[in-house]
């Protein structure tokens, strides 16, 4: 490799933690109290919006990415980048049920053109640089430096809610075009020959082993709680008193927390695997219960940024693992596999939490969340131990 393409990869690092500051909605805080105060949107429709674009995820995440992997992961992103930017203008000019439903289908529509596909473009960046081995560590510090951009961004564009209420979108489209400018500007590694490359199906049956399905099933459950248990968190700040003018500081605390955990999250790659499952498990269903325990703000906030932190910079880990036992060309792919199983852990999770808070109101039915996060991804991470320890106890008698 010559030393000017070496520096043009070594700029994907540095591009990259840009990139994460970008592919953020800047504009979060204000998507569902924009869709109810002014469209009139219901918290039924929310949640309506919130499974349809999990479906749209499930169907298209696997051939997105098979896109990704067979033309290139630099098609897949700038198709991905193309899509999102396109979504906060429905905010803008139709802020209403048909209209946040269509900008949550694009965005989400182009974050599944992503998905995968930047995590495989970044690996064969490191391995092009022969840094694979650091995955975890280069890629929970480019998370710590976009999460550091973020924050000023979360705090500097909700505020200007105030001044004009369609002001945080056109912000938005401006930042989302930026990701779509850094998608063109990346360099991006040779691909290997057809040759060299196995057919999708192949490869993902080098996966589908008992071991893997029970770990992406409970990978894939907690995904869906990471994804979208604060669906309802703006709503229930402004049910206890939080003025709507804090929202993006409150959001940009999580921020704060999740760049601080990113520059160490490569730690837990020294943890045995069981042991990390049941430490995830437990952080995040107790952050959800904190939320709902007293009528504090302060108690709900914190509870919220402990979660908003964590669920940040968790997935690196996941990806860590199983980009370790991949041997083949087809990453992107078999990392979309690891997603869809999150789609469809998303469409459980908000399910059940617009259930409790339909029941119990927006306090209650977070702390009862907590709780059945906790017992539910207990179950599931028992049932992965067992299935483990069988197929070890078939092996050694083989």
């Amino acid at each position: 490799m010559d030393k000017a393409l070496r520096a043009r990869l070594e700029k994907n690092i540095g591009k990259y933690s840009w990139f994460k500051i970008f592919t953020k909605r800047v504009y979060l805080p204000l998507i569902a109290v924009q869709l109810v105060t002014v469209g009139g949107v219901t918290v039924r429709q929310l949640a309506i919006i919130a499974i349809a674009t999990s479906l749209v995820q499930v169907i298209l995440q696997l051939p997105t990415g098979y896109v990704a992997d067979r033309y290139g992961n630099r098609t897949a992103l700038i198709i991905g980048s193309l899509l999102a930017a396109l979504s906060p203008l429905f905010y803008i000019f139709s802020p209403n049920f048909i209209g946040g439903l269509l900008a949550a289908l694009l965005f989400f529509s182009g974050f599944s053109f992503q998905s995968g596909a930047v995590e495989a473009f970044m690996h064969d960046t490191l391995v092009a640089l022969g840094k694979e081995k650091e995955y975890s560590k280069v890629m929970g510090r480019s998370q710590s430096y976009g999460l550091i951009g973020n924050v000023i961004l979360l705090v500097i564009v909700p505020a200007t809610y105030t001044i004009n209420k369609t002001l945080p979108f056109i912000i938005g489209f401006i930042s989302l075009l930026i990701m779509l400018w850094l998608s063109i500007s990346f360099t991006y590694p040779e691909q290997e020959t057809h040759t060299n490359k196995k057919h999708p199906l192949s490869a993902a049956k080098l996966i589908v082993t008992p071991q893997n399905i029970s770990l992406f099933i409970f990978a894939g459950f907690l995904a869906g709680v990471s994804n979208k248990a604060a669906e309802y968190r703006e709503l229930l700040y402004k049910d206890i008193g939080v003025a709507v003018a804090l929202f993006g500081l409150l959001l940009a605390l999580g921020s704060i927390f999740g760049a601080i955990l990113g520059r160490y999250i490569h730690l837990l790659d020294k943890l045995k695997p069981s042991t990390f499952y049941f430490l995830d498990l437990t952080l995040m269903s107790a952050s959800i219960m904190i939320v709902g325990i007293s009528k504090s703000p302060i108690v709900a906030v914190t509870g919220f940024t402990i979660f908003a932190g964590y669920t940040r910079v968790r997935m690196i880990t996941f990806q860590s693992n199983l980009l370790r036992i991949i041997s083949h060309s087809y990453k992107a792919t078999l990392l979309s596999a690891l997603n869809f199983f999150s789609i469809i852990g998303e469409i459980a999770a908000i399910t059940l939490l617009a259930r409790l808070i339909g029941f119990k109101g927006y306090l209650v039915g977070y702390m009862l969340y907590g709780f059945a996060v906790f017992g539910i991804a207990m179950v599931l991470w028992t049932i992965m131990l067992a299935t483990n320890h069988y197929t070890m106890s078939n092996r050694s008698t083989q």
